[in-house]
């Protein structure tokens, strides 16, 4: 009776532990250990984390390019800017 409930029982933890592992592989981070919010492959162009006191300043100014962000109160950026953002005229 015991070995028939284990046999129930561990497909059903093999493949929790698998759906873990493939969601813990999909979060990437940048280098600064923040979620990359873009292609790895274009993690050049990954918005650089705030310094913590900076955040509140920074998002009341609002988007100067579509490379911009909205950070969180860790200072990682957490959304980036629209691409129909004007930025600043030169």
């Amino acid at each position: 009776m015991i070995i028939r409930a284990l046999l129930l029982f561990l497909p059903l933890v093999a493949a929790t532990a698998t759906a873990a592992t493939a969601q813990a592989q999909a979060q990437t981070f940048s280098a600064d250990g923040c979620p990359l919010l873009v292609p790895r492959q274009e993690a050049v162009f990954q918005p650089k984390r705030l310094p913590t006191a900076q955040v509140a300043r920074k998002n009341a100014g609002g988007c100067l390019s579509p490379s911009d962000a909205i950070y969180g109160t860790d200072g990682c950026p957490r959304q980036l800017c629209p691409p129909e953002t004007r930025g600043i005229g030169l």
